[in-house]
């Protein structure tokens, strides 16, 4: 039987969705190993200004460590706001720069996936909902996404989210929920609905949010696993994730 192919992934320690979203959708010969970072503070309402996350990036170093001593391939830095509440690129390249640096092995951000994703897809007009405050989302996560030749039409946080002072908190939230929330605030101008938030179940409902909206969805997972795969030349199309995933857009 052939070695697995072998991703490491970076999440932080309040994170209960990654995991069972990449058990969905990784091919078989393929594995998938998680060290978590820790993040397990009381936080700002909605995030703040996101810059709590240093600390949890603070653990960067250690989490891509132990990670490599597992004889990995690839390692996936899944966590959207940690490197976005920048609000430009840069902190995110660098970011990514480290993870190579401390472990010997490529690396991919949320973040940076999330625009490959949306290049992917020919996305020009972008909505953004999100389980974060409005700041976030409108003074951060819009202004990075421009920066890049996006057009962002509008940005909202979902209402218990803007209030939240614990990440954990974003997982609980039901699938069926987020979807009417994005098909509530999704701007018609819009030609594709970003969902940033790797602990938001988002990807669970991505394909009935495209045909609720008739416009492409991208959630962060999603752009995360699929980026990761094709960096592994792995990927394969798959039904019922989305039409990233489908291979709408290119291979």
């Amino acid at each position: 039987m052939a070695r697995p192919v072998r991703i490491g992934v970076l999440v932080p320690s309040t994170n209960q969705v990654v995991e069972p979203d990449f058990a969905s959708l990784v091919p078989e010969g393929v594995t998938f190993h998680t060290e978590r970072l820790w993040n397990g503070d009381t936080t700002p309402e909605g995030g703040g200004d996101g810059t709590y996350l240093l600390n949890m990036n603070d653990d960067l170093d250690r989490g891509a460590r132990y990670l490599a001593s597992a004889n990995l391939d690839i390692i996936s830095y899944c966590c959207t706001s940690g490197t976005y509440h920048a609000g430009t690129l840069e902190y995110d390249r660098k970011l990514a720069q480290q993870i190579h640096k401390v472990s010997g092995l490529p690396a991919v951000t949320a973040v940076g996936a999330s625009l490959e994703a949306l290049k992917q897809v020919g996305a020009h007009r972008i909505s953004i909902a999100g389980p974060y405050g409005n700041f976030l989302l409108r003074e951060r996560l819009a202004p990075l996404l421009e920066s890049q030749g996006l057009e962002v039409v509008s940005a909202e946080g979902e209402t218990q989210m803007r209030q939240r002072t614990q990440d954990a908190a974003i997982g609980d939230q039901e699938p069926d929920h987020i979807a009417d929330f994005v098909c509530q605030v999704a701007h018609p101008d819009a030609d594709t609905v970003f969902l940033p938030g790797t602990a938001w179940r988002a990807l669970e409902v991505v394909a009935e949010l495209e045909r609720r909206l008739g416009r492409t969805v991208i959630t962060v997972n999603q752009a995360t696993i699929w980026a990761t795969l094709k960096r592994l030349e792995v990927y394969k199309p798959v039904k019922g994730y989305g039409r990233l995933l489908e291979g709408v857009g290119g291979d």
